[in-house]
């Protein structure tokens, strides 16, 4: 195994704090800013949560859904119009609103 020196280390090391440090002033990120002014972001089907419970953002073209969607959904709740839809919260994507007119695998029937 190769060592490092010292010197080398305390370099390496400052370009790493140095990188961090430029990129914090670099500016929040589209929903960090959109959550600073309230705003929570709509979910996102390329998200990685999304994609692991095959979330579309139009039960019609799903099959599989038959008729179910989020809008009659345990998990969801209603929350407000955005863009002339109906979106809400789900338990299972936390921090995000999902359209009323999608679905998901993890679809459960309301009580």
């Amino acid at each position: 195994m190769k060592s490092i020196s010292r010197r080398a280390f305390f370099k390496n090391a400052a370009i790493v704090v140095g990188g961090i440090t430029a990129f914090n002033f670099v500016g929040p990120s589209r929903a960090e800013a959109q959550a600073s002014k309230g705003v929570i972001p709509l979910l996102i089907p390329g998200d990685s949560t999304a994609k692991a419970v095959k979330y579309v953002e139009d039960y019609k073209k799903v099959p599989a859904s038959k008729g179910n969607h989020c809008a009659n959904c345990a998990f969801y709740a209603k929350k407000e119009i955005r863009a002339g839809k109906e979106v809400g919260t789900c338990l299972i994507f936390a921090g995000k609103y999902v359209l009323a007119d999608a679905y998901c695998a993890s679809w459960a029937k309301k009580s």
